[in-house]
């Protein structure tokens, strides 16, 4: 990536491009907005019908989209989070749409959580089918020479990790029955390097790679791998600023300045620096993951797909 000279007291982004409040976007609604028309349905053109999908961090964000979502393309879905209320939650809307449900809590962090709830979804909706892994930790994301050891690894170990864990899970049996599909959620932190961002890039990174990885081995199988890479999307992770913290505020500001940057004007240079000039909807990520495990995508495997607005 190219040099920069963090020392100008006008910001820029990780790419390069400028820091700049004003004008509005291209569709005319305000760049801390970033709202468009909203993402076509295509629902209706993917099905996965009987088929069982599980899907990690699916208590809240887009990982509760993507579970509402296989469910209305006909998938049964084991939601997997760490907050069971939450979970419960999801799986009532599931079902009150008509669709069926199960909540397995589970840390993913935790080997034997993991194991005990692909368990679980397998004794009461069957062999898992389809997998996606939606669960992520961004807090305490700040410069490297800051970066507690604590921190880093949790990142790591839920993120990469995580993904590791449930794949394990999940992978023999589909390996036996010959086929499946996985898709990971990774970032558009795991395809370009971004400021007070090294543990989540690395853990993104990884996600990358294993993608490749696991494509290749289970290619033979026919059992599909994908990755999709969400730029900065509509959910809790983006619109709370506490979802991030202020450590991660505060390092940018204190290492690439300006010293008033704050999560709000972050935003909205990120967005401005899109092509479509607005941030992704969870919907249209979980298009694309619906998409990826029906039988739409049969040639497609080892792929890191950007949903990401335009970052260009």
């Amino acid at each position: 990536m190219e040099s920069r000279d963090v020392s100008m007291n006008e910001p820029s982004l990780p790419d390069g491009s400028p820091v700049s409040d004003g004008s509005p976007v291209s569709d005319g609604s305000s760049v801390s907005d970033g709202r468009s028309a909203g993402p076509a349905d295509r629902r209706g053109l993917a099905r996965l019908d009987g088929k069982v999908a599980m899907v990690t961090g699916a208590g809240s964000g887009i990982g509760s989209v993507i579970a509402r979502q296989l469910a209305e393309a006909g998938a049964n879905v084991a939601l997997m989070g760490r907050t069971e209320t939450a979970l419960d939650d999801v799986c009532s809307a599931i079902r009150e749409d008509g669709g069926r449900a199960l909540s397995t809590p589970a840390d993913i962090r935790d080997p034997n959580a993991v194991e005990a709830a692909v368990r679980r979804c397998e004794d009461t909706l069957g062999p898992v089918d389809l997998l996606v892994h939606c669960a992520a930790w961004a807090r305490g994301q700040v410069f490297l020479c800051e970066q507690t050891e604590e921190e880093w690894l949790r990142t790591i170990d839920t993120n990469l990790n995580g993904a590791f864990r449930i794949c394990r899970q999940v992978v023999p049996g589909m390996m036996r029955r010959r086929s499946g599909g996985i898709v990971l959620i990774s970032s558009i932190a795991g395809k370009r390097g971004l400021p007070a961002n090294t543990a989540y890039c690395a853990s993104k990174f990884g996600i990358n790679g294993l993608t490749q990885a696991l494509a290749t081995e289970l290619g033979p199988f026919g059992i599909r791998v994908n990755a999709v890479c969400p730029g900065l999307t509509r959910s809790p992770g983006t619109t709370d600023p506490e979802r991030y913290g202020d450590d991660f505020m505060a390092s940018l500001a204190r290492h690439h300045g300006p010293a008033n940057l704050d999560w709000s004007r972050y935003v909205r240079s990120a967005i401005r620096s899109t092509a479509l000039r607005r941030l992704v909807e969870p919907e249209e990520v979980a298009n694309q993951v619906t998409f990826l495990l029906s039988d739409l995508s049969d040639g497609i495997t080892g792929q890191a797909i950007g949903v990401d607005a335009g970052v260009l």
